[in-house]
């Protein structure tokens, strides 16, 4: 069965800045700037006030599951220009 619409959030933390254009995603904060794109996925991102939302159209259970896989990234390239972390 299909669901209408599903939608989830991911709050900004302070001092990370975030651009979006055309699900090309743009994080910055004080460790550096880091990017992903999207553009392969059907799903809709935009951000509002403090928050992105990645919202879906007309999608099966496993079509479901990469919504919350694209917040996880998302949520992945904050945390990475939060924290400084070096490979060894």
């Amino acid at each position: 069965m299909k669901t209408l619409v599903q939608e989830e959030s991911i709050k900004i933390p302070a001092g990370v800045k975030i651009d979006i254009k055309s699900k090309k995603v743009e994080v910055s904060g004080k460790h550096g700037k880091l990017s992903r794109d999207f553009k392969h996925l059907p799903i809709e991102l935009y951000k509002s006030g403090k928050q992105v939302r990645a919202k879906m159209y007309f999608a099966k259970s496993k079509q479901l599951s990469m919504l919350r896989t694209v917040c996880s990234h998302i949520s992945n390239l904050f945390e990475g220009v939060e924290k400084k972390f070096q490979y060894k």
